[in-house]
């Protein structure tokens, strides 16, 4: 008894089902998409051809219906992924003309502090010292250094206060250094 070939069995079956299975899969995801979903079901019908029944076109449909599983789940966090970039773009580049009145604000509200409240908040704002450095810097103990940097941020807020659209940036920035 003469069987056919493996490639030439596949091949025919690959004829006699593909235009369903591409309907399949094609009525549940974009068109753009199909030909890549199709091939990768049936790369899983050629790695298990020996085992697929003599009706195939129900473990072809399963193939797909797991083949699309996955397409979901990847393009769920691809679009996740996007969304996240995204907002740290939103995050890297603030808006110009608001950031030069944010910028504005903060020079004029530092700039009616004493000199001892600007360089403690510099010191953690600008410089990024925490209050142990800050300490070090200051030549005091660190509850010294701590007290000092309270005291200059409620004097911060007292003076930006008066901006509320612009007291939650200011106040971050000198907050984050604690």
């Amino acid at each position: 008894m003469h069987t056919e070939p493996p490639e030439a069995a596949f091949r025919r079956c690959y004829q006699t089902t593909s235009a369903r299975v591409y309907a399949f899969v094609r009525r549940q995801c974009d068109e753009s998409d199909c030909d890549d979903l199709i091939a990768e079901v049936y790369l899983a019908a050629w790695r298990h051809f020996d085992q697929l029944p003599a009706e195939p076109l129900p473990w072809l449909f399963g193939t797909a219906r797991k083949v699309l599983a996955n397409h979901w789940r990847s393009r769920g966090r691809r679009q996740r992924l996007a969304a996240a970039v995204a907002g740290l773009n939103q995050l890297a580049s603030p808006d110009c003309a608001t950031q030069a009145v944010e910028r504005a604000d903060l020079l004029q509200a530092l700039g009616h502090l004493s000199d001892d409240d600007r360089e403690v908040l510099l010191l953690t704002g600008w410089d990024g010292l925490d209050a142990a450095e800050v300490a070090a810097v200051l030549d005091c103990s660190a509850q010294a250094a701590r007290a000092r940097l309270s005291r200059a941020r409620r004097r911060l807020a007292e003076q930006l206060i008066e901006r509320p659209e612009t007291l939650m940036p200011h106040l971050q920035l000198v907050a984050k250094a604690n």
